[in-house]
């Protein structure tokens, strides 16, 4: 175990993906199958906190994020990137780490 809510198994290395929505949806998925939650509920909640401002924070850094009701505790995951995709960041760096939390 990495730390607490971050296992070796939420870990993903050079997911291809063909830009944000892809890399978002691909993420949610993952997410999802790993701690039961339906996809449809993960996918939603990202795209909804991504619609209100990137969550891009610059040098390639990108930290998706969502409050979703029905889980109790924190679930995440850190995928990397290849290659690297637009997320809008502030420096409009490409996005080739991304850690979500749920």
């Amino acid at each position: 175990m990495i730390s607490p809510i971050l296992s070796e198994e939420d870990i993903s290395l050079d997911l291809v993906t063909k830009g944000k929505q892809s890399a978002l949806s691909k993420i949610a998925i993952r997410i999802a199958r790993r701690s039961g939650l339906d996809e449809k509920v993960v996918l939603r909640g990202l795209f909804d906190r991504e619609r209100l401002a990137s969550t891009g924070i610059g040098r390639g850094v990108a930290i998706p994020h969502a409050l979703l009701e029905n889980i109790c505790s924190p679930v995440a995951s850190l995928t990397r990137l290849a290659p690297p995709v637009d997320f809008d960041g502030p420096d409009d760096d490409p996005v080739d780490l991304i850690y979500t939390i749920l």
